[in-house]
Formats: structure tokens, sequence, C-alpha cells
């Protein structure tokens, strides 16, 4: 897990798998992200395994995003990943602000 500093953004690369034994590093690079700025993007284009504990780390970082007035979403899921964020709906919580705009 990596988190960039972009002009607009930090971004919070995760790689790997994204469950219960990573959970508490993904929760709280979004925390840490969260607090020093009000866009976070999170890229999972290299995770290859996303559970339920970190489909609820997402969904309480959206909620803490929420909180702040800031913005937090999802880019470049793929594969099974995108299909466990879309079945779950939190795909559609989580898209981008450009995916949402269509």
């Amino acid at each position: 897990m990596s988190t960039v500093e972009m002009a607009d953004r930090l971004v919070v690369r995760v790689s790997g798998e994204c469950d219960m034994s990573s959970s508490g590093e993904l929760a709280a690079a979004l925390t840490a992200a969260l607090e020093s700025s009000p866009r976070t993007e999170v890229d999972l284009g290299a995770v290859g395994f996303l559970d339920s504990s970190g489909i609820h780390v997402l969904v309480t970082a959206y909620r803490d995003a929420q909180s702040r007035g800031a913005v937090v979403y999802v880019t470049h899921a793929a594969g099974m990943v995108a299909t466990v964020l879309e079945m779950t709906g939190v795909g559609t919580l989580l898209a981008s602000p450009s995916q949402a705009e269509r």
C-alpha cells in the first residue's frame, strides 16, 4: 500500500489481497488520507482479491468522507474485485466523480 500526492487529490494505491489481514492497514491509510486531503482516490488496479472486511473499510471511509465534506472514490477495479464492488453496490457508491456523472 502506498499513498501518492497529486495536484488535486491523494491516491491510495492498494495491491495484493484486501482481506482481514490487510484491512487494518487500508483503514489507517484511508483515515490518514482523509485527514490530509478533501479528495481521496483508492486505486484498486493491483488488487486481486477483496472480501467483506475490505468492503467494510471502503464503506467506512466513504461515511467518514461524507461527514468531513470530503470525497473518496475507487478507481481501476477489475476482474473479481470489480464484480464484488458491483454485486454489493459499493462500486456505485464509490464511483469516481467522472463516472458518476455518466
